[in-house]
């Protein structure tokens, strides 16, 4: 976590990235690239979205179960998700979803 406003990678993505498309051209030594596909943003967007929608359609069956995992947090952490899901479907569909994209990608092991 770089700062305090970083909540994203603080809570959710912990060490993690957002690789760009071109990432794992650079690393072919054991696998090989056969195909990649890239899709807008909007595709996840719609997903988060669809998630927070089921997750606020589900709260009475959710919130034990938030209860279980985070205990006296249990609200926060509700808070927590519901934002996730808005700020994930913001970004990806910023720029009819063409400034951030999802990325598929094909490999096979070399011979």
């Amino acid at each position: 976590v770089k700062s305090d406003y970083d909540w994203m990678s603080k809570y959710f993505f912990t060490g993690g990235l957002m690789p760009s498309t071109s990432t794992f051209l650079h690393f072919q030594e054991h696998l090989e690239l056969t195909q990649q596909w890239q899709w807008s943003g909007e595709h996840y967007m719609r997903t988060a979205n669809a998630w927070l929608e089921n997750m606020d359609n589900q709260e009475v069956e959710l919130k034990p179960l938030f209860k279980k995992i985070y205990g006296k947090d249990a609200n926060i952490w509700w808070q927590r998700w519901r934002i996730f899901f808005m700020a994930c479907a913001e970004l990806f569909g910023f720029e009819q979803g063409q400034e951030w994209v999802i990325g598929h990608f094909l490999f096979k092991k070399r011979s």
